[in-house]
């Protein structure tokens, strides 16, 4: 990826395939957060998420299964998203 002038400021392009993987929909409202060396994209305050689980991820879950393989595994998937990792 490059940086490239945008009128006056600074932009990037991402793939579809990197937006899916992180779940953003075209027309979301996004969060910025940026630190030294770093920014991060999440979802903007009122933005619905959408997570994909298997159905072994789902019902750790619901059984309240958190300390399953699949349960660890589904809420890493939220924890990525929300950007809580």
């Amino acid at each position: 990826m490059k940086l490239r002038r945008i009128g006056n400021s600074y932009g990037t392009t991402f793939s579809r395939d990197v937006l899916n993987r992180a779940g953003f929909v075209e027309g979301q409202e996004l969060d910025v957060v940026a630190s030294q060396g770093e920014i991060k994209i999440i979802p903007g305050l009122g933005s619905s998420i959408t997570v994909s689980f298997t159905t072994a991820e789902a019902k750790a879950l619901a059984t309240g299964k958190l300390d399953s393989e699949s349960g660890e595994t589904a809420l890493n998937k939220v924890r990525r998203i929300v950007g809580a990792e």
